[in-house]
């Protein structure tokens, strides 16, 4: 009789183990797992030429994507009036819906009267602070301008001719490095000048020229290998081509940070503003890279991040 009894029971819990596995297999699995952070999409908005240096970024921007659950979409300026294209293009994209915005800015000074009592998606930016963003991202820049300086007047004599290259005026972030080069080597005893456009004649008899982003540091190592007495180049920031002139002397110093990890953190930041959450602002540490020091172990990582 107790056995009869002990095989009923059985029975009735392996009945309900099977009706329990006949719901779960019913319920969608959405219901069955809590749910994840809300999907974002995200406008990465660059400057004109800054697609050309911008793959190590990318890289780092879309690992933030696939691990914070958002969507990317990148664009880039393709008019000569920056400044003006970039603030429209951010208007279209608030009227889109985009839940947030990382912005390389063209013109910080637009941008600002933009952001100015913004009432549109949240903003990162990149390389440059803009009063109204949620956070930035990015070196000190005053710092960075400090080192470049020191490194020609430890080269060059004070009465050696220097020029201070402004590719982009209207961004903040250079500027402010081209302002403390020029402060450190006014100290110094140089009398450096500030040239607009980079040309060959203009860099013909320099004893150094400094360039304050990647894409006219490219530039800079480009033409100073045409000058018959090429001056010492010195930079921000790197690229592949900026890495290839160390290696090859083109480039005398250059200062690195990581921009897998400027990326990275870039969305992240928006992403958490897109979420109401709150955005940080994120300073990145810099690396001073000389000629021939491209393959030390300290700065691989920094140089060559796909193959590390």
């Amino acid at each position: 009789m107790k056995q009869k009894g002990y095989r009923a029971w059985q029975m009735v819990v392996l009945g309900l183990l099977a009706a329990a596995m006949v719901v779960s297999l019913m319920i969608p699995e959405s219901l069955l797992t809590p749910p994840g952070p809300k999907r974002v999409e995200i406008s990465i908005l660059l400057r004109q030429g800054d697609s050309e240096v911008f793959s190590t970024a990318r890289q780092g921007m879309e690992q933030a994507a696939e691990d914070l659950g958002a969507e990317l979409r990148f664009l880039t300026l393709e008019a000569e009036d920056d400044g003006i294209s970039q603030v429209e293009l951010l208007r279209r994209q608030a009227e889109m819906d985009v839940d947030a915005a990382v912005v390389i800015p063209a013109d910080c000074t637009a941008l600002e009267q933009l952001l100015d009592d913004w009432q549109g998606l949240p903003v990162v930016t990149l390389e440059s602070q803009v009063a109204g963003a949620q956070a930035f991202v990015g070196i000190d820049d005053e710092a960075v301008g400090r080192m470049l300086a020191q490194q020609v007047a430890g080269s060059c004599p004070a009465s050696g001719r220097v020029l201070l290259a402004d590719a982009f005026p209207g961004c903040a972030g250079p500027s402010r490095r081209l302002e403390s080069a020029k402060q450190t080597l006014k100290t110094a005893g140089f009398a450096p000048e500030v040239c607009s456009e980079l040309t060959v004649e203009a860099l013909e008899g320099a004893a150094a020229v400094l360039c304050f982003e990647p894409v006219s540091l490219e530039q800079a190592a480009a033409l100073a290998a045409q000058c018959e007495a090429a001056p010492l180049v010195y930079g921000a920031g790197v690229s592949a081509s900026v890495v290839a002139s160390l290696e090859t002397g083109g480039i005398a110093a250059a200062i690195a940070w990581s921009d897998y990890a400027a990326g990275y953190l870039a969305v992240s930041q928006a992403a958490a503003a897109a979420r109401g959450e709150q955005a940080e602002s994120q300073t990145l540490p810099v690396t001073l890279v000389k000629e021939g020091e491209t393959y030390d172990k300290d700065h691989q990582k920094l140089l060559y991040p796909v193959f590390s």
